[in-house]
């Protein structure tokens, strides 16, 4: 099963490389150069003579780059179980056993190409008026082509498995800091609510005590919500109304609540929590510490393949700026996971608005 496996992975790691411009800009340059040389060692004039010298000048350059820039580095790959590598032992055996199958391979196809036998000795390589059997060409090209396809091969092979665990590691440290930032949002959240409500308490121990209920499945939500790498916008707007709602037996009618929300986009993806900081932010911030309340403006807009998110709110004036706060701050942290250094958020005053923006540069997540 893993023999099986490990076979699987290695036509990934194939095709993997054959996706690539790179490796083929390089094989592609090597092949040019080649044929160069061959009808340099053979006159166009002659090859012209006799096709089969023609289509070896042609055809055996591309065949050789090739093998020694996508085949060479294949044995490396071959471990047999789940390993990236073999041990260094059994990876030199492998690549000395496949790279003179190879060899043996092309060395076959550009003998039967090569009919003439006064052109064969030039085309293979040998010395002007050689008459070289089979087996002297075979071993001439083992010799010389064997040490450089196993040598070469390990190159590729060592430098693109350190570049696929450098991007593992990556990706393991990026899920772990979803995960870091995941678990820090929910209890904010919750303790903030929490101490919303011990003021409710005092006021009005009825609504305190619905209130108690909404934050029991705010939570819920909450967790539910949060427990993934990304969700519909539309899902984050039922959590932010839900969590407005929770807040609104606090601030009565101190709260005034405007949406302006593009429903195309509801189905979009994005990451959990996107609005629901900045919503916390405007009203613990604004709403909360004004006397009189104040209006809070949710948008949601598309704009230039991407889209942008707009909270304003009147009341007091701007006392945060973003990464001060735990909620800004983590959210900051995750836009730049989702969607790199594209992502911008923005908090500024506005006359006697403080607005919090949030420009996304695409609908798509990096991850």
């Amino acid at each position: 099963m893993l023999e099986t496996m490990q076979i699987g992975a290695l036509q990934q790691h194939f095709r993997s490389r054959l996706r690539k411009r790179t490796p083929w800009v390089i094989v592609l340059l090597f092949a040019a150069l080649f044929t160069g040389l061959q009808f340099l060692v053979v006159p166009m004039a002659t090859q012209l003579r006799h096709p089969g010298a023609l289509v070896n000048s042609l055809v055996m350059p591309f065949l050789v780059s090739f093998s020694y820039g996508f085949l060479a580095p294949m044995p490396w790959r071959w471990s047999g179980d789940d390993r990236s590598r073999p041990a260094f032992g059994r990876g030199l055996l492998q690549a000395l056993v496949f790279n003179a199958l190879v060899i043996f391979a092309l060395v076959t196809i550009s003998w039967f190409l090569v009919r003439n036998a006064d052109l064969k000795a030039e085309a293979m390589g040998l010395a002007p008026g050689v008459n070289g059997s089979f087996k002297g060409v075979l071993v001439l090209n083992l010799l010389v082509g064997l040490p450089m396809m196993t040598i070469l091969g390990a190159i590729i092979s060592f430098s693109v498995i350190s570049e696929e665990e450098k991007a593992a590691a990556e990706s393991r440290l990026e899920e772990a800091q979803w995960v870091l930032l995941r678990g820090q949002l929910s209890p904010h959240v919750l303790f903030n609510s929490l101490n919303g409500l011990a003021e409710l308490v005092r006021q009005d121990p009825v609504a305190a005590e619905q209130g108690i209920l909404d934050l029991s499945e705010l939570y819920r939500a909450l967790l539910r919500h949060g427990d993934r790498p990304r969700a519909p916008l539309a899902e984050e707007r039922a959590l932010v109304q839900r969590f407005l709602a929770v807040e609104g037996l606090r601030l009565g009618g101190r709260l005034r609540v405007l949406w302006d929300w593009d429903a195309g986009l509801d189905q979009v993806e994005a990451p959990p929590f996107l609005i629901q900081p900045l919503v916390e932010n405007a009203l613990k911030h604004g709403i909360a510490p004004h006397p009189e309340g104040g209006l809070l403006e949710i948008s949601l807009r598309r704009h230039n393949g991407g889209l942008v998110l707009r909270v304003s709110n009147t009341g007091r004036g701007l006392g945060l700026v973003p990464g001060t706060g735990v909620g800004l701050a983590n959210l900051e942290a995750r836009l730049r996971l989702a969607y790199g250094s594209a992502a911008i958020l923005h908090l500024r005053s506005e006359g006697p608005r403080t607005v919090a923006t949030v420009e996304l540069p695409s609908l798509e997540m990096r991850r």
